[in-house]
């Protein structure tokens, strides 16, 4: 009878680790998982908070393509140029700011038409350095680099040398133009 008593006791003491170790681990697992809900859901709540803030502080709509976009044009001449010089007399400090514009209709080859380039002035803030609107595709430029970039292609076309415009345009937002004057 010792013996059996003994073994009861030793398989109760076991019985009761394993169910009070199921019960420690158990209650471990459930308040482990509500930490990691609490967590995922407030993570979430802060990623919505983010982009909502994200979207109250643009200044402007971003744009995005779905795919990568990469195009190379052939420019075979320059327009002719339109200069525009403007400002919002409004009363204020700000009414003695003047934006400036040289626009440049690009001549593509393939007759392909709608493709300006835009050299803008030093206060003016451009959203986008490529914009396209409709079947119209704007290229910005500093006006610093209007002398030096404007003499390179009327230089090279003259030698009847290729100059190209390659067009970027990325899912991250990025939007590039290239010169390319062989």
């Amino acid at each position: 009878m010792c013996c059996v008593n003994r073994f009861n006791v030793l398989f109760l003491q076991k019985y009761l680790m394993m169910v009070h170790a199921n019960k420690i681990s158990g209650t471990l697992l459930v308040s482990v998982l509500v930490q990691l809900l609490s967590f995922g859901y407030s993570q979430a709540q802060q990623t919505a908070d983010m982009l909502g803030r994200q979207q109250e502080s643009l200044l402007f709509k971003a744009a995005r393509v779905a795919s990568p976009q990469q195009e190379v044009y052939e420019v075979v001449g320059l327009g002719l140029p339109s200069f525009t010089v403007s400002n919002i007399a409004d009363g204020s400090f700000e009414s003695y700011v003047h934006s400036l514009r040289v626009t440049y209709p690009l001549q593509l080859g393939g007759g392909r038409t709608g493709f300006q380039l835009i050299f803008y002035g030093l206060n003016d803030k451009i959203q986008y350095a490529v914009a396209q609107e409709g079947n119209s595709t704007s290229i910005y430029m500093p006006y610093a680099l209007h002398d030096n970039l404007k003499g390179k292609i009327e230089q090279t076309l003259s030698a009847r040398r290729k100059v190209q415009l390659k067009i970027n345009l990325l899912p991250s937002g990025l939007r590039e133009a290239s010169w390319i004057i062989h």
